[in-house]
C-alpha cells in the first residue's frame, strides 16, 4: 500500500513538473510612479534567467524583454524585439526606463529564448498605469559657461542641467502634461512669462537639447537665458527661467 502511495506521489510530481509553464508577472505598483526614471520589476516562475543573449537556445532558460507603449511581438521562432526605444533586454527581474513622460503608459514583459524569440507558449504580462509628474519643483541650471568665465566674442556654447522635469521631443506641440515640456533659449531678451501665452520671440530658439551654440556673438555685455516651457510653448504655472550675464572681451 505504501509502495503504491509513493508511486502515485512520484507520478503526480512528475506530471506537475511537466505541465509547469514559464510565467512572468509585473509586480510594480502604480501608486507613487513619477515621470523620469521608472523601474519595472517582475516575478518569474518555472524559468531560469541567464545572461546568454545571442547564444544557442537552451529550453527553460533565457532572458526578459521589457516593453513600453508597444504591442508585444509573440510569433514563435521570430524575433520578439520591437522598434528602437520601445524595448529593453535584461537577464534580471527589473529594468529602468529613462525619461518616461507623465500620463498613461503600458509596460509589458516577455520571457524569451537566448536568440530573443518567444517561447513555444508565450509568457507575457502587461500593465497600464498612470505615471505622475516628477517629484519636486522643476529647476534649471546653466552648467557652461561657468559663472565668471572670461570669454571672447564669436561662438558661445551653452549647456544646462534640468531637475524634476522631463524633456520630451515627441510631445512638442501636443497636449500639456504637468512636469513635461521643452526649452526655449534667449539671447539679450527678457523671456516672456505671461500665463497661457507662448513664450516665443523673434529671436528665441525652441529645443529639446540641453546644449545650444550661439554663433557670431559680438563683443560686449550679453545676457543668455533659458526657460522651461510646456508642450505648447507656454510658461509653467510658476515660470522657471535662468539668466546669465556675460561680458565678452577680445582676448
Amino acid at each position: 500500500m505504501i509502495f503504491f502511495l509513493l508511486l502515485n506521489a512520484l507520478v503526480l510530481t512528475a506530471c506537475s513538473q511537466a505541465t509547469s509553464k514559464p510565467e512572468i508577472t509585473i509586480k510594480t505598483q502604480e501608486a507613487g510612479l513619477a515621470a523620469g526614471d521608472v523601474t519595472i520589476s517582475a516575478d518569474v516562475a518555472n524559468f531560469e534567467l541567464v545572461d546568454q543573449e545571442g547564444e544557442q537556445n537552451n529550453p527553460g532558460k533565457g532572458h526578459i524583454i521589457y516593453y513600453m507603449d508597444v504591442p508585444v511581438p509573440k510569433y514563435y521562432e521570430h524575433t520578439a524585439i520591437s522598434k528602437p526605444g520601445t524595448y529593453g533586454i535584461a537577464s534580471n527581474t527589473s529594468y529602468t526606463w529613462k525619461g518616461v513622460t507623465p500620463g498613461e503608459h503600458t509596460f509589458s514583459v516577455q520571457l524569451v529564448n537566448n536568440n530573443d524569440s518567444p517561447l513555444p507558449a508565450p509568457a507575457i504580462n502587461s500593465k497600464t498605469v498612470n505615471v505622475g509628474p516628477p517629484a519636486g519643483k522643476p529647476d534649471i541650471l546653466i552648467v557652461t559657461p561657468a559663472e565668471g568665465a572670461q570669454l571672447g566674442p564669436g561662438t558661445i556654447a551653452l549647456s544646462v542641467k534640468i531637475n524634476n522635469f522631463v524633456i520630451s521631443k515627441d510631445d512638442m506641440g501636443v497636449v500639456n502634461r504637468k512636469g513635461e515640456g521643452h526649452l526655449i533659449y534667449y539671447l539679450d531678451e527678457n523671456p516672456p512669462v505671461d500665463p497661457g501665452v507662448p513664450a516665443l520671440t523673434d529671436r528665441s530658439f525652441v529645443s529639446t537639447d540641453l546644449n545650444r551654440l550661439w554663433k557670431d556673438v559680438s563683443e560686449g555685455k550679453h545676457t543668455f537665458s533659458v526657460q522651461l516651457v510646456n508642450n505648447d510653448d507656454t510658461p509653467l504655472d510658476v515660470p522657471v527661467v535662468v539668466t546669465m550675464p556675460i561680458d565678452l572681451q577680445a582676448q
